[in-house]
């Protein structure tokens, strides 16, 4: 084992790992943005958050293939970097982040279900609404009978 390499690869640990600390802040900012539009029915620029969120779906895959490509290097070396205390501390961090991310998405998820159950009852009132109206539209003009007289 050489302290050069393991110092390396923790310049290299702690340079992803900051970078992903900083992806998660603007991850986090971005949910709770999502979260507020959805709860305040704001849908206009709805689309384009979940884009956003797409993109930042395929980078995070891109940092943990980072992180694979530096563990499958060297796993000893890895094992001991990680260890490291500055790494742990930036790892929990993350972590920290990350499951706070998650509480996001599970509000979000709630305000979207409840939305669901409301359009959908709302569509179903319109579609009995509608239907009353074209039985009392679709009936021809005909004449009434009183007492059983033509």
């Amino acid at each position: 084992m050489n302290f050069d390499d393991l110092n390396q690869l923790e310049r290299q640990l702690l340079s992803i790992l900051k970078e992903e600390y900083s992806f998660y802040q603007s991850l986090y900012i971005m949910l709770d943005k999502q979260r507020d539009l959805v709860q305040y029915n704001k849908d206009d620029h709805l689309l384009d958050l979940f884009a956003e969120i797409e993109r930042c779906h395929q980078r995070i895959k891109k940092s943990e293939e980072k992180i694979t490509a530096l563990k499958t290097r060297n796993p000893h070396i890895f094992k001991m970097a990680v260890a490291l205390p500055s790494v742990k501390k930036l790892i929990n961090s993350i972590a920290t982040l990350v499951k706070k991310n998650i509480n996001l998405v599970h509000e979000s998820e709630e305000y979207m279900k409840g939305r669901y159950e409301r359009i959908k009852t709302e569509m179903g009132e319109l579609q009995n609404s509608h239907k009353i109206m074209q039985y009392l539209t679709d009936g021809a003009p005909s004449p009434q009978f009183v007492d059983g007289k033509k």
